[in-house]
This record gives structure tokens, C-alpha cells and sequence, in this order.
């Protein structure tokens, strides 16, 4: 086999379908799987249940878009940004990650704040946008102040704090960011071993602090909404983890050519099966009775669920799951590259690679597909088709390069 060929080989499937590692950044297989998050996203954002619910609800594993997206972020920050390091230095590269996080609190700040001002338009209903129901206790949840208060309403989107939760992880990225320089400065002076060990400790001492609630961060260190959802201290980790995954991403390609690469490799895929065989238990009122599995009674799954794999504060079993998923779906990548990117690439390449724009976009395709008849109907082929719909029309405009000029990206 050529030296230039890809990483994590897999015998078993021909050679002519695999992907051709050049060395370039630009790695269409993390485009493809960050296109592909954005079926488990549009399925959860736009809250109707549908038949995508099949596949994007937790069934594949205990495992949602957020983890993938920011643990992707990393490993493209990692390998672009990282780049810039060795041939511009760390101060050149740091000035390009301040760039990056203030173009990402000013797409933030025009997301929260347009949503503010269209509350104030006679008829529309933005109430999709502007609350949350909790979908365990039923609460409702408000996430901007009144609307005649408009002075509170100004100050908390300026502080990332009045926000659609649909779109709230981009306060997390624009803190994470803006922390990146950090990241560099440790990796650049050799003390990987040092950030990794710093990450886990801080990581822990969020996992093991006591809650005043539960369910909610315990040490929310910036106040922002996000922190409800995504706590800094505990979602660091996996992007600081991906940020070293993407600066030595050829040094881990090549040990995954190794024998030991191999036999971890198939360990990860033999417990990302495990994990998703697990991940069907779940028993979910919205889905039917013949797509839950119950060889794992309810009340201990749910046990397991509480104590290892809860989402906000990102729970050990959730992380490996994370883990393992990710090296085995690029290994997938890897070896399938051909077949894969000619059934599939056309569809989930073009949203990988504007990932933000169309981040961007869906919350006001949301708004406007939430004011229409179609949701009320409550009809499990007609929300399939909003899903499907709403990806198609997302595409076009990727495609169509639809306000490119305007919408930071």
C-alpha cells in the first residue's frame, strides 16, 4: 500500500474505496461527519417527532450534536490554527483566534438580538425561539426578559445571557476561543502533558461539585445561558482534547496504522456497538414501543443514565461513547471514502464545510416554519418532511451561496 494512502485502514474493503490522506487541512471526512451532525440537530431543534427520531435521538449512542460539534471544532482549530502556529508563531495565530471568537460573538449577538426585536412584530409568534420547555419536569422556561423591558432585554443579549437555546453552544465557542491562545501557548511550549492534566482537573472539579439543583451547573463561571446547557468547566475538556487531536493529527493517524492502533481501533468499534445495543434501551415516551429495545429494564437504564452518560456536565460514559463513536465512524470514513462520499458527500460535504452559516440560518427557518399550520397538525409524516424540508433548503442555500456576503460565517 502507498505511504500517502489514509489512516485506520480496514482490510476487509477494497482498497479503490479508500480516501488518500494528502496532508492537506482541509479533511473532507471531518466536513462529512460535521454535515452529517446536523441530522441529529435539525431533529432536536426543530421539536417535532418524526421518523429521523429513529436515528438522531440517542439511538446510535448515548451521543448528541453538541459533543460532536465542539469535539470537531476542536480537532479543526487544532490542525488549521496549529498550522499557523509553526509558520507565523503564536502571536500572529493568537490575533487570528481573537478575530475568529469576536466574528462568533458578533453572530451571536445579531441572532439574540434580532429574535429580541421580532418579538415586537404584531402576530408573529417567536415563542419557539424565546422559551424552553424542559422535557423531563415539563417546566417552561423564559429566556428573554419581558418585552417591555428593553433596557434588561439590550444588556443580557449583550452578555450572552437572553438567547435562543437553539443557539446558545455559539456563547460557549466564542469563550472557547477566546481561551485558544492559552491552549496554544501550553501545546507550543511543549506542556501538552500539563493542558491535558490542567483539562481533566478542571473538568472534575465541575463533575464533583455539589449542586445546588440538580441538573444544573454548579460553578457557572461567566453567567451566559449557555452555561446552563454546556457548563465551560465541563465542555472545555472535549475541546481541548480535540485541539491536540487536531495539531498531531498526523502523529495519531500514524499510530493508527501500527499493530496496537489496529487493536485499539477494533476495540472502539466492538463498544460503539455496545453503545448504541445500550443506547436503545432508552426508553422515550415519544418514540413507539417496537424501536425501544428491553433487554435492559427501564428503571436501571435510567440508573446507568443518571450516574454515567447525563449530557449538560458530559458523564464518563457519554465521553467514551464520544470517543469510540468518533474513531470508528472516521474509520468507516477511511476505508469507505469512495461509496460514501458519492451516495452521500453531496448532501452532507457542503454543510460540514459552512457549518456556521447554516447554524446560523436554521433558527430562522425555525421561526418560520413554527407559524405555520404544518407543526399543529401533530402528524409523525409531516414533521419528517419538515426535517427533510428544512436540510433541503439548507442545502440549497449552501449550494446557492445565499447571503454569503452578509451573514458572518
Amino acid at each position: 500500500m502507498s505511504a500517502n494512502a489514509a489512516a485506520l485502514p480496514l482490510h476487509s474493503i477494497h482498497d479503490s474505496w479508500r480516501y488518500i490522506e494528502t496532508g492537506a487541512t482541509r479533511d473532507l471526512r471531518i466536513d462529512f461527519m460535521r454535515g452529517l451532525v446536523f441530522v441529529l440537530l435539525f431533529t432536536t431543534h426543530f421539536r417535532y417527532q418524526s421518523w429521523f427520531a429513529l436515528v438522531a435521538w440517542e439511538r446510535i449512542g448515548v451521543v448528541s450534536s453538541a459533543e460532536t460539534f465542539i469535539i470537531l471544532a476542536g480537532v479543526v482549530t487544532g490542525a488549521v490554527y496549529g498550522k499557523k502556529l509553526k509558520s507565523e508563531g503564536l502571536g500572529p495565530c493568537s490575533i487570528k483566534l481573537f478575530q475568529r471568537a469576536w466574528t462568533l460573538y458578533k453572530l451571536a449577538i445579531i441572532v439574540a438580538g434580532s429574535v429580541a426585536l421580532l418579538r415586537l412584530v404584531p402576530g408573529l409568534d417567536t415563542s419557539a425561539l424565546t422559551s424552553f420547555i424542559d422535557p423531563v419536569s415539563g417546566h417552561r422556561h423564559e429566556l428573554y426578559p419581558p418585552v417591555e423591558n428593553s433596557a434588561l432585554t439590550f444588556f443580557e443579549v449583550l452578555l450572552l445571557k437572553a438567547v435562543p437555546d437553539q443557539f446558545q453552544v455559539v456563547g460557549l465557542y466564542v469563550v472557547l476561543f477566546l481561551l485558544t491562545p492559552l491552549i496554544f501557548s501550553a501545546i507550543h511550549r511543549g506542556r501538552t502533558g500539563s493542558l491535558l492534566v490542567l483539562s481533566w482537573a478542571v473538568y472534575l472539579i465541575n463533575y464533583l461539585a455539589l449542586e445546588s439543583e440538580p441538573g444544573t451547573a454548579a460553578l457557572p463561571v461567566t453567567g451566559a445561558q449557555f452555561e446552563y446547557a454546556f457548563p465551560l468547566l465541563a465542555w472545555q475538556l472535549i475541546f481541548v482534547h480535540g485541539i491536540v487531536a487536531g495539531y498531531h493529527k498526523q502523529r495519531i493517524l500514524q499510530f493508527f496504522r501500527t499493530g496496537a492502533g489496529q487493536a485499539l481501533l477494533a476495540t472502539c468499534v466492538v463498544l460503539s456497538i455496545l453503545f448504541a445495543a445500550f443506547s436503545l434501551n432508552h426508553p422515550l415516551d415519544t418514540l413507539p414501543d417496537w424501536a425501544v429495545a428491553s433487554f435492559i429494564p427501564p428503571d436501571i437504564f435510567m440508573r446507568w443514565y443518571q450516574a454515567f452518560f447525563l449530557k449538560y456536565n458530559l458523564g464518563p460514559g457519554r465521553l467514551l461513547n464520544n470517543l469510540v463513536l468518533l474513531i470508528s465512524v472516521f474509520a468507516l470514513l477511511t476505508a469507505a471514502w469512495r461509496p460514501i462520499k458519492r451516495w452521500l458527500g453531496w448532501l452532507f460535504i457542503p454543510f460540514g464545510q459552512e457549518s456556521m452559516y447554516v447554524f446560523f440560518v436554521h433558527i430562522y427557518l425555525i421561526l418560520l416554519i413554527s407559524n405555520t399550520p404544518l407543526p399543529g397538525m401533530q402528524n409523525v409524516w409531516i414533521n419528517t418532511a419538515i426535517h427533510a424540508g428544512m436540510l433541503l433548503t439548507c442545502w440549497a442555500m449552501v449550494k446557492t451561496r445565499f447571503l454569503f456576503r452578509w451573514i458572518p460565517r
